[in-house]
């Protein structure tokens, strides 16, 4: 399976103590294949119980939390996303790569008319 990272990098910046930290550029992307199999028995096999019990949990919680922040920007209370979550299963999702411009449309749609108008205005957009 191919497996892809980069790194963002970060500007120079100052820690609590006020002294210098130095800036690290952004690398990457990078590619390689990594021996990762297909299915549950496979994947305990290759990596043991406790790994892919710990990765599985991993993973759903990172899926729980995104429901969360969906439910949350749809504006639900509290008790009501502890409602949603008692009955809430993780899924399969397929991450689907986006372009730069998917991205900006898709968070253009999500902008009220106002909004969006004034984003225009702002970047002379017409």
């Amino acid at each position: 399976m191919k497996v892809s990272a980069r790194t963002k990098g970060r500007p120079a910046s100052k820690d609590k103590d006020g002294k210098a930290v130095a800036a690290v550029p952004a690398r990457g992307p990078v590619g390689v294949e990594v021996a990762i199999p297909d299915g549950t028995d496979a994947l305990v096999k290759a990596f043991g119980t406790e790994v892919v019990g710990s990765a599985a949990k991993g993973a759903i919680i990172i899926s729980a939390q995104a429901f969360m922040r969906r439910l949350l920007d749809k504006g639900k209370t509290s008790s009501e996303i502890q409602s949603e979550m008692s009955k809430w299963k993780p899924d399969v999702r397929t991450i689907v790569k986006q372009s730069a411009l998917e991205k900006a449309t898709a968070g253009l749609d999500k902008l009220s008319p106002q909004e969006r108008a004034d984003l225009f205005k702002k970047y002379g957009a017409k």
